[in-house]
């Protein structure tokens, strides 16, 4: 137990270093409202609608209104949390690892008036302290990757949920289990080294992991699809940013985590192609 505790406090702490150190970058050259994969469809035109369709996605799964109480895990710079808010009236708190991307957030909410539906704090998602049965309805945006453990995660959220309650949980999943050589120590490891992921669950091990916390009615989208379009941009981005982003670190001008990000924007294209989903469940407690 010790060894997995301090596997975690690891794993946090690079987390956190990681995006407090990129997030001019993201803000730049991807997005300053969100960090995930957006969903295109016919009529999608940019970037920023299909992170809104993401949004959208996420919140109609979850069903909210104005009388839910909702937690976004790993909110990033909050722009998630401020959406729903926005539009379903619903009461957010939105937690993150970063210092950074928490004072994003909260001038964020403080700009659109939204401080008083919208609360951001600075918390381990493994290991909250919110009592139990606190929230109505929680979700993870492509943040629950980056438990060490996932099932220590979901065991957290069935507690803090409300019976009744919904989670839902957006994310990458490894689609098969035997990588080859290239896959695991070329592209899996690349893409892991530079987001600061230290594994990748496979889909039916996370739907399992649901089930072992507790959690029923368990359903599972597969986005992939609807996500390829972002994957190409942010390996573009990823081919732009790499030999500026290489000099750069080799000088200490920029983080050694700025560059290895780039590396993995362009090999994460690579993983979709050969051994990763997308995809989103839905389950309650």
């Amino acid at each position: 137990m010790a060894d997995k505790n301090n596997k975690t406090r690891s794993v946090n702490k690079e987390a956190e270093k990681y995006y407090d150190d990129t997030l001019r970058l993201y803000n730049l050259f991807y997005s300053n409202n969100a960090l995930h994969y957006g969903f295109w469809d016919k009529d999608t035109k940019k970037l920023s609608d299909a992170i809104k369709n993401t949004n959208i996605f996420v919140a109609e799964l979850l069903n909210l209104d104005k009388d839910d109480y909702v937690l976004d895990v790993g909110c990033g710079v909050g722009g998630t949390s401020l959406f729903m808010a926005e539009k379903f009236k619903a009461k957010i708190t939105g937690i993150t690892l970063s210092a950074k991307q928490l004072e994003q957030a909260k001038r964020k909410a403080a700009k659109k008036k939204l401080d008083k539906l919208v609360n951001f704090e600075k918390m381990d998602f493994n290991k909250t302290a919110f009592q139990n049965e606190t929230f109505t309805k929680i979700f993870g945006l492509e943040s629950i990757c980056y438990a060490y453990d996932k099932l220590d995660f979901l065991k957290e959220a069935h507690r803090i949920l409300k019976v009744g309650g919904k989670i839902v949980v957006a994310d990458g999943f490894l689609s098969k289990r035997q990588l080859t050589e290239e896959e695991e120590d070329i592209i899996y490891k690349k893409c892991l080294l530079g987001w600061k992921v230290d594994n990748l669950s496979h889909q039916n091990d996370f739907f399992n992991y649901l089930r072992t916390a507790g959690f029923k009615n368990i359903k599972f989208y597969d986005k992939k699809k609807c996500a390829l379009p972002t994957s190409e941009i942010i390996a573009y981005r990823g081919y732009l940013l790499f030999p500026l982003s290489y000099i750069l670190s080799k000088f200490k001008v920029i983080s050694k985590n700025i560059h290895e990000n780039s590396v993995a924007f362009i090999n994460q294209k690579k993983a979709f192609n050969s051994f990763t989903i997308y995809g989103v469940f839905e389950a309650e407690k």
